[in-house]
């Protein structure tokens, strides 16, 4: 694949950079078309948000990335903490996005469950764009298989070549495409279908983000079974199964008290 878009001397643009920021800009469009119904008020509340949406993602998923795949407080540990070309974990950045929104939404006066749902919609569609961009780098592989359909990583700078370098050149699951593409259905299905039905009344607070959670913790956890790079968790689970157990149940919660509120949240 292709880890680095261009290189000029000692700045380098990495394609899975670049594929996050395009997700990130089309998103905080969607977003700024719904400032109004979010509850932003103000032009600088709705940078605001963008901005702790990046930043709880970004120090979420790399903050849990780390602790994951590398050795804590090890020299590599905190190479990888300020690499621009190295992963972040979307567990954790489920975490960080949803504390900084939960802070966000109190500074505006919003509530909570409201402004998440908001960004649940967007979140599947930015997140298609991330997998293209762990395609592009090569990591999030999948096992090995003799697929039609399967990809082979042949660039020594893909990080499969860093992680796995036995599958270097070796047809994988394209593990990273299953995802992007689950994501893209998913953002269909609350876009189209979700988003119209709470904007009308017919959804309270915290539907949408119960039925996010469900959705993606379902793709995830049958993803795992071909994953190549998972961190075992124990029980036959790996620590992604785990997450998606943990979302699915987060989604039935939060969907059953959604379905019995009778106000916002």
């Amino acid at each position: 694949m292709l880890p680095t878009l261009f290189s000029l001397g000692p700045l380098h643009l990495y394609s899975y950079g670049a594929l996050i920021a395009v997700g990130g800009v089309l998103s905080s469009v969607f977003w700024n078309s719904r400032r109004a119904q979010i509850g932003i008020k103000k032009e600088d509340e709705f940078w605001l948000m963008v901005n702790v949406i990046l930043i709880g993602g970004f120090l979420g998923g790399r903050v849990l990335f780390m602790f994951e795949y590398v050795r804590p407080f090890s020299p590599e540990f905190w190479d990888v903490a300020f690499a621009f070309n190295r992963g972040f974990s979307v567990m954790g950045a489920f975490f960080g996005v949803i504390g900084a929104i939960f802070w966000f939404s109190r500074r505006i006066h919003a509530g909570f469950l409201h402004v998440l749902d908001y960004v649940c919609v967007a979140a599947p569609f930015w997140h298609f764009f991330g997998r293209l961009g762990c395609l592009a780098a090569g990591c999030c592989y999948g096992r090995p298989t003799a697929v039609p359909w399967a990809v082979t990583f042949t660039n020594p700078n893909a990080m499969i070549a860093q992680e796995a370098p036995a599958l270097l050149g070796v047809p994988v699951h394209p593990t990273q495409l299953y995802e992007a593409f689950g994501n893209l259905a998913i953002a269909a299905i609350l876009f189209f279908f979700g988003l119209p039905r709470k904007e009308s009344g017919l959804l309270k607070p915290g539907a949408l983000t119960a039925a996010y959670f469900l959705f993606y913790g379902a793709l995830r956890f049958v993803e795992e079974f071909f994953r190549g790079d998972t961190v075992p968790l124990g029980h036959g689970l790996t620590a992604g199964q785990g997450f998606s157990l943990a979302l699915i149940a987060a989604g039935l919660v939060l969907g059953t008290a959604a379905q019995n509120s009778c106000t916002p949240s």
